[in-house]
């Protein structure tokens, strides 16, 4: 496994769990507002983990496919899939702190 797909990978995986993280502390503080309405129809529907956890795995197929059909590798696929995403949680996980904080609107 290339160091670009371990560092995607790990990418992923803090952003999801900040993302997670985050979400749930601003559930408790009653100020969340899903900002996709994809998300939140997958929240709504599944609940918060499974609809965040199924929201990211559709992101990765939107992200995934325009670099597959371009002829990317399997391993730039699933790079770009999971850099793409981990970098897109990590965003919501910092909008999620600004709006717990009172920073955004």
């Amino acid at each position: 496994m290339s160091g670009r797909l371990v560092a995607a990978i790990a990418l992923l995986l803090v952003g999801t769990v900040a993302d997670v993280w985050s979400t749930y502390l601003a559930i408790s503080t009653g100020e969340f507002v899903e900002g996709s309405p994809v998300g939140r129809t997958f929240i709504t529907w599944l609940g918060p983990l499974r609809g965040m956890l199924v929201t990211k795995a559709l992101g990765m197929v939107v992200i995934g496919i325009p670099v597959a059909v371009a002829g990317g590798s399997r391993r730039l696929v699933a790079t770009v899939m999971c850099a793409g995403v981990g970098a897109i949680s990590l965003l919501a996980a910092g909008r999620n702190l600004l709006l717990v904080a009172g920073y955004w609107p």
